[in-house]
């Protein structure tokens, strides 16, 4: 695919440019969960090993950069990314800025980054903690390659809900503690749940253009109106964390309220109104500031009891 010229807008300087292809918006989809896990470590006054979270953090942001870059030169390669047509905020290997081979052997140095700081971890943590990071990297390579590509296939929301929820969660937790808990895996399902909602939004965005190319997403295949339904259901659900973990106490029950009134007044009310690909974008940012929200809610919940 050839290099289309770089839009006016366009970050200026190679610290820029690789800033802006690292997507630093999406950290915190990773870096979140490893929050939560820390906050209910401590609400538990278990954080035996809290000198663990600058690496688990460390690691998590490396996997999620390394998978935006494979997931950037794997579209390049694709002709998927087109500059001309595509709606989302700009891709350095579309504009021509970087090469799709500059950014891949950057994937694999941040996957190499996290490898180390897995290796650390599995010392402290043991083999389930060698599983979920293994897993972790291989989906992060398969999310856009091989021959049947997580992003291609309708298991994507699925994929975000395991490893930027439920298993971020509960083995963060594992590793700050030494134990597993039951509620910082259920605290992770609940708050993987919003990460789940940012891919939604994101391929609802582009169903035109993914199924022209040959995807499969369960954007497409559920159409945009079911789409719209799925997404509310994901961040109607997820404003029940504290409900269930509370056991329906009256803190508990304010939390939840106070979740389901910002989830439906801003992401869910923006969704059934937007017009264009610009107001999806926005929703793309209010989800995933949502998510951040959930944990600082939460955590103040978790902490008032």
């Amino acid at each position: 695919m050839a290099p289309q010229q770089a839009p006016n807008n366009a970050p200026s300087g190679m610290i820029g440019i690789w800033l802006a292809a690292i997507r630093p918006k999406t950290l915190l989809l990773s870096l979140g969960p490893v929050i939560l896990s820390a906050l209910i470590g401590g609400r538990e006054g278990s954080l035996t090993y809290w000198y663990l979270f600058p690496i688990i953090a460390l690691a998590a942001m490396a996997i999620q950069i390394a998978t935006n870059l494979w997931n950037d030169a794997a579209d390049s390669d694709s002709g998927l990314d087109d500059q001309t047509t595509r709606l989302g905020p700009a891709r350095m290997t579309s504009m021509g800025l970087l090469s799709a081979q500059q950014v891949r052997l950057a994937a694999l140095l941040f996957l190499a980054i996290a490898s180390l700081c897995g290796l650390f971890l599995v010392f402290a943590g043991g083999w389930p903690i060698l599983a979920i990071g293994l897993a972790g990297i291989i989906c992060a390579l398969a999310y856009s390659s091989g021959p049947y590509p997580i992003a291609a296939s309708p298991f994507g929301e699925a994929f975000v809900l395991a490893f930027f929820g439920l298993f971020a969660v509960a083995g963060s937790h594992y590793l700050l503690t030494g134990f597993w808990s039951q509620m910082a895996l259920v605290a992770g399902l609940y708050a993987g749940l919003p990460a789940a909602a940012v891919l939604i939004v994101n391929n609802h965005r582009d169903r035109i253009g993914d199924e022209q190319g040959g995807r499969r997403t369960l954007a497409i295949l559920l159409g945009p109106q079911a789409t719209k339904i799925f997404y509310t259901a994901l961040m109607s659900v997820s404003s029940l964390g504290p409900l269930h973990l509370g056991h329906g106490s009256v803190t508990a029950i304010a939390a939840s309220a106070l979740l389901f009134v910002i989830a439906l007044t801003l992401p869910i009310r923006s969704l059934w109104h937007a017009a264009d690909a610009q107001s999806l974008n926005k929703i793309l940012s209010q989800t995933a500031a949502f998510q951040l929200m959930w944990i600082v809610i939460f955590g103040i919940w978790l902490f008032s009891t």
